[in-house]
């Protein structure tokens, strides 16, 4: 088996000398350890997690993928989010992108940043935009929890629909969720959490909040202290609160 230095990554995976399981993972391997992350497969977007904040996504580089046609820059999820909603715009026909993966793949930081790039694409900052990005805070927090693979893991589907009007300009929104992971809410296993919003609000209260709901430490409380996790490394709790 050839080493890692003897393969020639490509970019869009259709265009491999062989097509098999070897070589996709192999060239998955190779990007990713060098830093790329994303890898075309045709018109699907392969999306490998760092776990870690890469300079991928400052507004220079967003700007950077407006208007431009795929392929013609580097692999990035702003591609797709821009080829969707150019293909909206000239073909005047409703466009989907569907976020699929495992636990701990990254599907929820590549829907923020899907809806942080069209707010930015449409260039006419709006009510509705704020809105749309903002409550993503409020979705993890009620939605979201640690599990033993993933430290913000959706324990719920989610479906979000965009709407624009005739210029192109973002003008409402809705957000579905369903398939709620029910029983969280009362049992969680060894080193997960129930919903972020239970300890977020017991770290991030005020006094007088605290008063009135009579909290106590979460470490005090059955539904939160039975799986033996209270913190997660790098997560602020009580910051975390206040964005909500």
């Amino acid at each position: 088996m050839a080493s890692s230095n003897d393969f020639e990554p490509v970019e869009d995976m259709t265009t491999l000398p062989s097509m098999d399981e070897q070589s996709l993972l192999r060239n998955l391997q190779v990007r990713y350890e060098n830093k790329d992350i994303y890898t075309y497969t045709g018109s699907i977007l392969v999306s490998v997690n760092p776990y870690e904040i890469l300079p991928l996504y400052n507004l220079d580089v967003v700007r950077s993928y407006f208007g431009v046609q795929r392929g013609v820059l580097p692999p990035h999820i702003f591609a797709i989010a821009d080829a969707s909603y150019k293909s909206m715009v000239d073909d005047k026909k409703n466009q989907s992108i569907i976020i699929s993966g495992e636990s701990g793949a990254g599907k929820t930081e590549a829907t923020k940043l899907i809806i942080q790039y069209l707010a930015a694409r449409t260039n006419k900052r709006s009510e509705v935009e704020r809105m749309i990005v903002e409550s993503s805070p409020i979705l993890e927090a009620f939605g979201n929890a640690k599990t033993v693979r993933n430290n913000n893991s959706s324990r719920f589907g989610k479906f979000i629909e965009i709407h624009f009007n005739e210029l192109g300009h973002i003008c409402g929104a809705r957000i579905i969720q369903y398939l709620l992971e029910k029983s969280r809410v009362v049992q969680q296993a060894k080193d997960e959490r129930n919903y972020h919003i239970f300890y977020q609000l017991c770290a991030g209260a005020d006094q007088a909040l605290r008063d009135e709901l009579q909290l106590l430490p979460p470490a005090q409380y059955n539904y939160l202290n039975q799986s033996g996790c209270i913190e997660i490394e790098n997560v602020d709790d009580k910051a975390d609160f206040q964005a909500v």
